[in-house]
């Protein structure tokens, strides 16, 4: 799983530099490059969008600034794109389509953030299968390229493989060495830890469950997150990491969802599925993100996300690069729209806080990724310099595009 710098190389504008570059200090990187500036919400949607998409029936990709404004159309062919995940570096997509024709399984696909539209087929080897829920792992900007997801064969369930994108000449590669006789999906690299995923698994006939992994002591067995808090009835899915600015914490907070019966879930005030926090760890408390805190206790009253007065359900959380909010999605006024809510983990107490619509419109949005603006950096380092584009060149501005040598899907 190795990069192959041979397959990927760095495009500077060089030739554009006296009208749209300048020379910026871009922090250099030793370990993981998700966190960072918040930048845009990348998400999938029915939006009516440019030729040849077919506006309300298949799921394109979008990108809209984190607070709100214009949307851009990020990608769009008339089929199914959904799951997207940005780079660490803020430059790339990996995604799920069923553009492949023939069976019209879904496969992997990398695009640029930079100059949308073009596409490279990442599922190695091609196959008869379902690949799915892809997500990068940390790398340092110019030698991100593993992945992990979830494939799925005929007659199988889902199990979980990595792969390097940059090298299309070596076959994904199982987590785990054998069929583990459960489905394992949804997986995502801790963004300050290469060696750490979490993912979903669930055992025939039982609930969806989050367990943490890691992939440096193979021998050791996941780790059951869900079961620890005493409610290993309910079903939690779509885990994602908080990001790490100053490197590796001893424990790491996790945003998911979850239909447990609690005081803000399906068998308290809040309407269906719910968003919670806990840590990576075992035994840890699990909180409910919608609440008001006074004193480090709950008072019990509950912020119910609310739609023309009605508790909604929300679902698909994700950090922001600061890890200062989450993006996710749950009915808007006329259909299900993405939201980002500003979130404060500071000791144990949180404020009231509003959550901003990002798009009111009459789509279906939904699956939120947040992309970093800029090259992020676990530690602090002398800078290095770096042309750039002008600020507005491109999707995000600001950043290095990168291209693969690898077959392109028209």
């Amino acid at each position: 799983m190795k990069n192959s710098s041979g397959r990927i190389a760095r495009r500077v504008a060089a030739a554009a530099a006296a009208s749209v570059g300048a020379l910026v200090l871009v922090p250099g990187v030793a370990g993981a490059a998700f966190p960072g500036t918040n930048g845009s919400i990348v998400y999938q949607g029915t939006e009516a969008g440019i030729t040849p998409c077919n506006p309300y029936t298949s799921s394109e990709l979008f990108a809209v600034p984190p607070g709100g404004g214009s949307v851009t159309q990020v990608d769009c062919d008339g089929h199914t794109d959904q799951h997207v995940f940005v780079s660490p570096d803020g430059t790339e997509t990996v995604f799920a389509s069923n553009r492949g024709g023939g069976s019209g399984a879904f496969q992997l696909y990398t695009g640029s953030l930079l100059s949308p539209g073009s596409v490279t087929d990442v599922s190695y080897p091609p196959n008869a299968g379902v690949d799915d829920y892809p997500s990068w792992a940390p790398a340092a900007p110019g030698a991100q390229g593993t992945i992990i997801f979830q494939r799925t064969l005929p007659g199988g369930t889902p199990q979980l493989f990595t792969e390097n994108v940059n090298t299309p000449s070596l076959p994904a590669v199982p987590v785990f060495s054998s069929p583990t006789g459960f489905s394992d999906t949804q997986p995502v690299y801790d963004p300050s830890n290469a060696n750490e995923i979490a993912f979903v698994r669930q055992a025939p006939g039982g609930p969806q469950q989050i367990f943490s992994y890691d992939l440096a002591t193979p021998a050791t067995p996941p780790v059951n997150l869900s079961a620890s808090d005493g409610d290993g009835s309910s079903n939690d899915s779509k885990p994602d990491f908080a990001p790490s600015p100053t490197g590796l914490p001893a424990v790491q907070k996790i945003v998911f969802q979850s239909d447990r019966s609690s005081a803000a879930a399906a068998g308290g005030p809040c309407a269906g599925t719910q968003l919670y926090t806990s840590s990576d760890q075992p035994g840890s408390a699990v909180t409910p993100v919608f609440q008001v805190l006074s004193g480090g206790v709950p008072t019990g009253q509950q912020a119910c996300p609310k739609v023309g007065g009605v508790s909604a359900a929300t679902e698909n959380p994700v950090f922001s690069p600061q890890g200062n909010a989450i993006a996710y999605d749950q009915p808007g006024p006329a259909s299900q729209d993405v939201y980002a809510y500003s979130i404060s983990f500071s000791g144990n107490s949180g404020l009231m806080n509003t959550a901003t619509d990002l798009t009111p419109n009459f789509a279906t949005d939904e699956s939120p990724n947040w992309a970093p603006a800029f090259p992020g950096a676990s530690t602090p380092e002398a800078p290095q310099s770096v042309l750039l584009p002008a600020a507005g060149i491109g999707l995000l501005g600001g950043t290095v595009l990168l291209v693969r040598r690898r077959r392109a899907v028209a």
